[in-house]
C-alpha cells in the first residue's frame, strides 16, 4: 500500500492531467454534441498512453511483491476503482467527503448533459454550500452548458468567474465555447471582444478561435469584417483550413456579393485549401441572390468538373430563387435536371416550386408536381399540404381543400391550426353554410378544435348567405365552448340579420353587446343602417344613428354613401340630398362618392339643372369629379335630350384628364339619338373605336333603333350587320335588333327583305315579337297576298304568340281581304285564329317567340 502511494506521489503531475483532460474531455463532448459511443472511444484514447506509462512504473516497484495483471484483471479493477473526485477540495480529509464531492460532481454533470442551466448552477451553489471548493472543469461545465443552451451571458459571466478564481486560467476549448456562443447570436463584438482577450489570460487562440469569429461575421453579413479577421488570423500565424473560408464564402453569399465569392474561391484555390461542397454552395447562393442563375449554374457545372458532387442545396438554391422570382417552367426544368444528376430532390425543393405555383395561381401545375413528389417517394409534410390548401383556397375550391385534408388523413400527416385556417380562406368569400359545417367535423376528425378566430369566419359565411338563423347557432355554439366572442362575432351576426331583413335579431344583439360591455363598431352599425336605408325607412335609420351618437361610434364616410346610394338607386333626390347635407353637418368628410350617388339620383329622374348644381358644388368644395360623375350628368343629359350640354360636360372631362369609358360613350350616343342628330350617333361609336374602347350591344342597338325610328331601314340593317360581324351582341340585344329590323323593312313595304329578316332570326332562334309577325302579315296584304299574311299568323300563332284581332296585320284584316275576294271560308279561318279577340296593343305585350324555320 505504500508503495501505491508512493508510485502515486511521484506521478502527481500525470494524474493531475488526466483528470484536466477527462474532465474537460467530458464539456467538449457535451457543448459539441458527441454521440455517448465517440466519448466512450476518446476517454480509452487519453487513458490508454498515460495508463500505460504508470503500469510500467508500477510493475517496476511492484514486480516483485506480486506477479502482473491481466488485461481483464486491469479492467476489472478500473470498473470497480472509486471515481475519482475532479471537483473536490485541496485537501479531503476522509473517504466520506470524497463520496460527497462525487456526489455532488455526478449530479452536476447529469444537469449539463440535460442541458438544464439552473440545474447545473444550483448543483454548483450546493456544491459550495458543502464547503467543496469547485476546481477549473467544475466552472468549465457552467461555461459550456450555458454556451451550448445560447446563455451568452452565463458563459461569459462563469468565465469571469473562472479567470477571477486564482484556481488557474481557463484553458482554449473554454474561450472557444464562449466565442461559437457569441458567434451564433450574431454578437461579432464580443465575440472578437473574447478572441483579442484571449492572450492576457494565457490563452493562444488557436484556428477554432478564429473560426469561430469570421463565423459571427458571417452570419451577420459582416463581408469586409470576415475578410479583416482572416487576414489577423494568417497575421498571428495560425493556418486558415476550409471552414475559415466557407466562412467568410458565407458571408459573401449572404451579401449576395458573387464577385467577391469567385474572388475568395480563387484564393483558397491559391492556398492550397481544396474547396468542398459547402464552398462551392455558398458561391452558388450568391450567385443566386444577385439574381444571376446562370452564373450560380456555371459554378455548379464547375463544382462537378473539380470533382465534388453536388447536393440538394447545390440544386435548391436555384430553384428557389427561380421559384421566387415567379419563373415556375424554369424551376421545375431545374428539378428535372437535379433528378438527372442522381441528386434525389427532398420536399423543401418540391414545396419552393408549389409556394411559386400559389402565387402564380398554377393550380394544374401544383397538382402535378405534388403528384410527381408522392411518385419519387418523396413523402409531404404538413408544408406541402398546407401549400396545395392555400392554393385550392386562393381559387374557391372547396372540394379540392376537403379532398386534400382528407390525404393528410390517409397519409399519417396530421393537420395544424394553420391547415384549416388556409382551408376556411376557400369559405369566406361563399355563402357554403354546409361546407363550413363540413370542415369543422374535418377539423375535428384531426383532434383541432375550432377557435373563436375559425367560428367568426364561419358566422361570415352565414351573413354572405343571408342566413341569419345558422349565423346565430354558430355564435351560441362560440359562447358555449367558453370561447370569447369579439366584437367581430357580434358584428358578422348583426350582418347576417340585416342583410336576412330581421332588424329586430340585429338589433337584439347589438343590444347584446352592449350589455356585455362591447363597443359596438362602425361594420356593426352599417349593416343595420345599409338595410335601413335598402327598404327606404327613414325612422329607424334615425334611431340608428342616434344610438350610434350614445354609444360614440362615428359615422363613417362609407356609411353615409351606402344610405346616400341606397335612395339614388331609387331616384329619391330628397332623401339623398337630405342625408348629403347630414353627412356635412356631422363633420365627416363626404367624397366624390358621396356627391356622385346624389348626381346619380338626379340623372335617373332626369333632373339635369340639379345634377350640374351638384357638379359645381362638389368643384367648389375641392373634389375633382371622376369618371362616375361625368358619366352620370352625361346621362342626365340624355335624358332631358341636351345634347349640347352633354357634349360640354365631355369636353370637360377630357380636359380634367378623366379617360371616357364604355358607359359615357353610350350615353353620348343616346344623347345624339334623342336629340335627333343621328349623323353625331354614328360618330362617338366610331370615335371610341379609335379611342380603344369596344362599343356592346347597347351602343350598336342604339343607333339601329335610331335609324328604323327615322324609318331608314338600309341604315339600321347596316349597322345590324355591324354589330353582327363586332361579336359584341348578346341575346337580348339580337332580338331587339332582329325584331327592329325586320319591322323596318316591313313598314317600308319590302317584303323581300322583311321576310329574310324574319326568317333569320327564326332560324337563330331569337325572341320575335307580335309587331314583327303582324308588319309582315301587314305588309303582305298590301302587296295583295292574303294567304302569306295568314300563312304568318299561323307561325306566330305555333310559336305560342297569341294572334290579335284588330289592328294593321291582325286577323279581322286578313279575314277582310279574304271577303272581299268573296272567301267567307277562309275569312272565318282567319278571324279563328284570334281566340280571345284582342287588339294590336295587348298583343305588342305578349311573350317572345323563339325560332325554328318556317
Amino acid at each position: 500500500m505504500a508503495d501505491t502511494f508512493h508510485i502515486l506521489r511521484n506521478n502527481a503531475v500525470i494524474v493531475a492531467l488526466l483528470v484536466v483532460t477527462l474532465a474537460l474531455l467530458f464539456i467538449a463532448a457535451d457543448f459539441f454534441e458527441v454521440s455517448a459511443t465517440v466519448e466512450e472511444v476518446l476517454m480509452l484514447l487519453v487513458l490508454l498512453p498515460i495508463g500505460g506509462q504508470l503500469s510500467k512504473k508500477w510493475s517496476a516497484n511492484s514486480k516483485k511483491l506480486c506477479p502482473g495483471p491481466s488485461k481483464a484483471a486491469i479492467a476489472e479493477s478500473f470498473s470497480k476503482s472509486e471515481p475519482f473526485v475532479p471537483l473536490a477540495a485541496e485537501r479531503l480529509e476522509s473517504r466520506v467527503d470524497a463520496e460527497d464531492a462525487n456526489l455532488h460532481y455526478r449530479r452536476l454533470r447529469a444537469a449539463a448533459k440535460a442541458a438544464d442551466v439552473p440545474a447545473v448552477e444550483a448543483a454548483m451553489q450546493r456544491m459550495c454550500e458543502a464547503g467543496i471548493t469547485p476546481s477549473i472543469p467544475c466552472y468549465a461545465t457552467l461555461v459550456g452548458v450555458c454556451a451550448k443552451t445560447g446563455d451568452v451571458a452565463g458563459a461569459e459571466s462563469w468565465l469571469e468567474a473562472l479567470a477571477s478564481s486564482g484556481l488557474g486560467n481557463p484553458n482554449v476549448i473554454c474561450m472557444n465555447m464562449v466565442i461559437s456562443a457569441c458567434a451564433k447570436k450574431g454578437e461579432v463584438e464580443r465575440a472578437a471582444a473574447w478572441l483579442k482577450r484571449m492572450p492576457s489570460l494565457g490563452v493562444e487562440p488557436d484556428v477554432m478561435s478564429y473560426n469561430a469569429v469570421i463565423d459571427a461575421c458571417a452570419r451577420s453579413g459582416g463581408v469586409e469584417q470576415a475578410e479583416e479577421w482572416l487576414g489577423k488570423m494568417q497575421d498571428a500565424g495560425a493556418v486558415p483550413n476550409v471552414v475559415s473560408f466557407s466562412s467568410v464564402l458565407h458571408a459573401c453569399a449572404r451579401a449576395g456579393d458573387a464577385t467577391r465569392a469567385e474572388a475568395w474561391l480563387e484564393k483558397m484555390h491559391v492556398a492550397g485549401v481544396s474547396p468542398n461542397a459547402i464552398c462551392f454552395n455558398a458561391l452558388i447562393h450568391a450567385c443566386a441572390k444577385a439574381d444571376d442563375t446562370d452564373r450560380a449554374a456555371r459554378w455548379l457545372d464547375h463544382m462537378v468538373k473539380r470533382g465534388v458532387q453536388p447536393t440538394v442545396t447545390s440544386y435548391s438554391t436555384i430553384i428557389d430563387r427561380m421559384s421566387k422570382s415567379g419563373n415556375v417552367i424554369a424551376a421545375q426544368e431545374w428539378l428535372s435536371r437535379m433528378t438527372e444528376a442522381g441528386v434525389e430532390a427532398d420536399v423543401v425543393a418540391y414545396n419552393m416550386i408549389l409556394g411559386a405555383c400559389g402565387k402564380a395561381g398554377h393550380v394544374v401545375t401544383a397538382q402535378a408536381l405534388f403528384n410527381q413528389m408522392r411518385e419519387r417517394g418523396v413523402r409531404p409534410n404538413v408544408v406541402a399540404f398546407n401549400l396545395m390548401l392555400n392554393i385550392y383556397a386562393r381559387v374557391g375550391d372547396t372540394a379540392a381543400v376537403m379532398r386534400s385534408l382528407r390525404e393528410m388523413h390517409k397519409a399519417g400527416i396530421p393537420a395544424d391550426r394553420a391547415s384549416f385556417n388556409i382551408a376556411f380562406k376557400s369559405l369566406l368569400k361563399s355563402a357554403d353554410v354546409t361546407g363550413a359545417s363540413t370542415l369543422v367535423k374535418e377539423m375535428q376528425a384531426h383532434g383541432v378544435e375550432p377557435d373563436a378566430v375559425i367560428y367568426v369566419a364561419i358566422i361570415a359565411v352565414c351573413a354572405r348567405a343571408k342566413d341569419s338563423e345558422a349565423a346565430e347557432n354558430w355564435l351560441k355554439k362560440l359562447l358555449s365552448k367558453g370561447l370569447e366572442a369579439d366584437v367581430s362575432a357580434y358584428s358578422n351576426t348583426i350582418d347576417a340579420c340585416a342583410r336576412a331583413g330581421d332588424h329586430l335579431r340585429a338589433e337584439y344583439w347589438l343590444t347584446r353587446m352592449d350589455a356585455l360591455g362591447l363597443l359596438p363598431s362602425a361594420s356593426a352599425f352599417c349593416s343595420l343602417v345599409v338595410a335601413a336605408a335598402n327598404k327606404g325607412d327613414t325612422q329607424r335609420l334615425g334611431k340608428l344613428f342616434e344610438r350610434m351618437s350614445e354609444a360614440k361610434v362615428e359615422a363613417t364616410s362609407p356609411m353615409y354613401n351606402a344610405v346616400i346610394s341606397s335612395f339614388a338607386r331609387r331616384g329619391d333626390i330628397d332623401s339623398a340630398e337630405k342625408w348629403l347635407k347630414q353627412m356635412h353637418n356631422s363633420g365627416t368628410a363626404a367624397d366624390v362618392a358621396s356627391y356622385s350617388a346624389v348626381i346619380h339620383a338626379c340623372a335617373k329622374s332626369s333632373d339635369l339643372e340639379r345634377a350640374e348644381g351638384w357638379v359645381c358644388k362638389m368643384q367648389d368644395v375641392g373634389i375633382d369629379p371622376n369618371v362616375v360623375t361625368y358619366n352620370s350628368v352625361i346621362n342626365a343629359c340624355a335624358r332631358c335630350g341636351a345634347y349640347a350640354r352633354a357634349e360640354s360636360w365631355f369636353e370637360q372631362m377630357e380636359r380634367k384628364g378623366v379617360s371616357p369609358v364604355l358607359l359615357t360613350y353610350n350615353s353620348l350616343i343616346n344623347a345624339a339619338v334623342k336629340a335627333g342628330d343621328r349623323t353625331s350617333a354614328e360618330k362617338w361609336l366610331t370615335d371610341m373605336k379609335g379611342r380603344g374602347v369596344v362599343p356592346d350591344g347597347v351602343s350598336y342597338s342604339t343607333i339601329i333603333y335610331a335609324w328604323v325610328q327615322a324609318h331608314d331601314a338600309p341604315r339600321a340593317e347596316h349597322w345590324f350587320q355591324e354589330l353582327r360581324q363586332s361579336g359584341a351582341a348578346n341575346e337580348q340585344t339580337s332580338s331587339f335588333c332582329y325584331n327592329s329590323v325586320c319591322q323596318a323593312w316591313a313598314r317600308a313595304g319590302d317584303v323581300a327583305r322583311a321576310t329574310t329578316w324574319l326568317q333569320e332570326a327564326l332560324n337563330a332562334r331569337a325572341k320575335l315579337n307580335t309587331g314583327s309577325f303582324t308588319a309582315l302579315a301587314s305588309c303582305n296584304l298590301k302587296v295583295g297576298r292574303p294567304e302569306e299574311a295568314e300563312r304568318w299568323l299561323q307561325r306566330m300563332q305555333q310559336d305560342g304568340l297569341e294572334v290579335p284581332l284588330r289592328g294593321a296585320g291582325g286577323a279581322e284584316a286578313v279575314a277582310a281581304v279574304w271577303a272581299q275576294r268573296g272567301n267567307q271560308v277562309r275569312a272565318a279561318a282567319a278571324r279563328a285564329l284570334a281566340k280571345h279577340g284582342t287588339d294590336m296593343s295587348t298583343a305588342r305585350s305578349a311573350p317572345h317567340s323563339r325560332g325554328g324555320r318556317h
